[in-house]
């Protein structure tokens, strides 16, 4: 069979376009109701958590190996304390040992059982703690939403972020935050902008409300409420104050710290504090870089299956799947390369549907070429032809 690279070029670009429309249909039928808990359970697994896994616990480089240290944060457990009067008692000490910013991950309910005038000793601390960024959650039932504050925020001067954590397993942050018509900074970005400017100026100008965390291991000084506060463990430190043993804010990670793949909620956000102000952040690259990444990546492809149907027609399925899944080999270790030795992530989620699909459109568009409207209007416009193949005999010539 005898095809020209521009009837390549044509029939691979039809290919791709039915590629597309299948792309369209596929992104329907998955944000479906009932094929959610499919999409959950593709969710569950990213490449990105065999290279951040990779990266954590395989480095060649013996300096990586070693377990860092965030000088820059203490961490303060309330494990164990119902008596809000205690806790306000170190929320004082901690006031006055002059910490750069205070991050209270717990939300305090209106109603307590140790009565009105314990409530009171910690409003008071709070009214004169101005370095403290304290918890909001916003939760939504249907199509209803609310927020969830601490009781001390009818002060009214109180400043507050949003501790939501994505549901799942735990890879991201965002900035901002908005469930409905809602709107509110995250926890850690607000952080970072009251104790980074410089970070947070940054982060502006890069324009990204989403930004992976980096999960390398690294140790943190914690302390809880028996321990004894120094002026070195405080001054100009991020106080991240919560509860590590409250199994309700535990969340699953994409890789393991300290031999577990689950870990509290307030360490997640000292770890997302220390992937922006330690160097540790993971490039990614934009929607856009990745459609049009993809739509390389797809053509080729369409066009090396337009090869396989039209050189191999008895074996076209079998070699273009063959070529497919070697196709999305190459693309997923190229993708960990790049993660790896750069720490940058390429989007290939486009790429890697597009491969998918055009394995199984080229057999549709050649099809489509055999029929009287492609033909018509093939005739009309001087398309290349895909319905006739060109055969050459023994004395060299062409034959239908």
């Amino acid at each position: 069979m005898i095809f020209t690279p521009k009837q390549y070029l044509w029939h691979g670009f039809g290919t791709l376009v039915l590629s597309l429309i299948a792309s369209i249909f596929f992104n329907a039928i998955c944000s479906s109701d009932f094929i959610s808990p499919i999409t959950k359970a593709l969710d569950s697994f990213n490449l990105y958590d065999l290279c951040n896994h990779y990266i954590n616990h395989n480095s060649d480089n013996k300096a990586e190996q070693e377990l860092e240290i965030n000088d820059d944060i203490l961490l303060f457990s309330i494990a164990g304390c119902n008596s809000r009067e205690e806790i306000a008692g170190k929320l004082q000490q901690i006031t006055n040992l002059k910490p750069r910013v205070i991050g209270m991950d717990v939300i305090f309910g209106e109603n307590s059982t140790t009565g009105k005038a314990v409530d009171d000793s910690l409003l008071r601390v709070v009214s004169r703690c101005p370095q403290l960024v304290t918890a909001k959650r916003i939760t939504q039932h249907g199509d209803e939403v609310a927020v969830e504050h601490s009781f001390y925020t009818k002060l009214g001067n109180v400043d507050e972020a949003c501790i939501n954590i994505e549901d799942g397993i735990v890879r991201n942050f965002l900035r901002k935050l908005e469930v409905n018509d809602i709107q509110a900074q995250s926890f850690v970005d607000r952080i970072i902008e009251r104790a980074y400017p410089e970070v947070y100026a940054e982060l502006e100008k890069r324009g990204q409300n989403e930004e992976r965390i980096n999960y390398k291991p690294i140790e943190f000084l914690q302390l809880g409420m028996q321990d004894e506060l120094f002026p070195e463990d405080v001054e100009n430190k991020v106080v991240l104050i919560g509860d590590f043993e409250d199994l309700r804010d535990f969340h699953n990670i994409p890789t393991s710290i300290g031999g577990t793949s689950r870990i509290a909620g307030t360490k997640i956000h000292a770890y997302a504090i220390t992937t922006l102000t330690k160097g540790r952040t993971i490039e990614q690259m934009g929607t856009i870089g990745g459609y049009i990444l993809g739509f390389i990546v797809s053509y080729i492809f369409s066009i090396i299956a337009c090869v396989c149907f039209v050189e191999c027609d008895k074996l076209a399925g079998f070699l273009t799947n063959l070529v497919m899944i070697f196709t999305i080999f190459i693309i997923s270790s190229v993708y960990g390369i790049i993660m790896i030795e750069y720490k940058y992530e390429p989007n290939i989620t486009t790429a890697l549907l597009g491969v998918g699909l055009a394995g199984f459109t080229s057999e549709i568009w050649f099809w489509l070429c055999t029929t009287r409207p492609y033909q018509w209007i093939q005739r009309k416009f001087h398309l290349p032809d895909g319905g006739v193949r060109i055969y050459v005999d023994s004395n060299g010539q062409r034959n239908a």
